[in-house]
């Protein structure tokens, strides 16, 4: 294993263990970082892997609760030698720049057509609204005993050029689908 890999790895696990240890960070802060640390952990593939946009930009559609947490935590952070960015959209439609979309649980029944209008977009999208990797949601926050993990639906990772690293999955709280066998 490379050193970035190493610390991206330990990147990961000290997001998860302050996800399970620290009573005092809030369910806001610990969203906020996962967030930022699934941004390091998803690659494009093939083709895809060649259109980058100059910044790494994360989004949040709909009710802003992440808020201040996620603008604190991205403040000065880069991935791939790019500068975080936060960027409040109003609408899916206006996802296309967006690498990791964080869709407000207060999205309710809208949320299957906000992925719908996303179509087999390369964006990460990620929720804890209930039923949103049913809804077809790439990530879904979960709160276990007061502890916030995640669950991934690979299903709907397939269906874009997006690449899950196998540390991101390993420490994921449930994982449904299949890796494709040309990763």
């Amino acid at each position: 294993m490379s050193f970035l890999q190493r610390t991206v790895v330990r990147a990961l696990l000290v997001t998860a263990a302050l996800a399970s240890a620290q009573p005092t960070a809030s369910e806001t802060d610990l969203k906020a970082v996962y967030l930022l640390n699934f941004g390091k952990f998803v690659r494009l593939s093939g083709s895809a892997a060649s259109s980058r946009p100059p910044t790494f930009n994360i989004c949040v559609l709909g009710h802003d609760l992440i808020g201040h947490a996620l603008d604190d935590v991205t403040a000065h952070e880069s991935i791939d030698k790019r500068a975080v960015r936060v960027v409040r959209i109003s609408d899916a439609y206006r996802a296309t720049g967006c690498q990791v979309l964080y869709i407000s649980p207060d999205e309710g029944d809208g949320i299957p057509a906000d992925l719908a209008a996303l179509g087999n977009a390369d964006i990460l999208t990620v929720s804890d609204a209930p039923d949103f990797l049913k809804d077809g949601g790439m990530i879904q926050f979960v709160t276990q005993q007061r502890h916030v993990r995640f669950a991934v639906s690979l299903n709907a990772v397939n269906r874009t050029h997006l690449v899950l690293s196998s540390e991101l999955l390993r420490v994921a709280l449930s994982v449904t689908g299949k890796i494709p066998e040309d990763q």
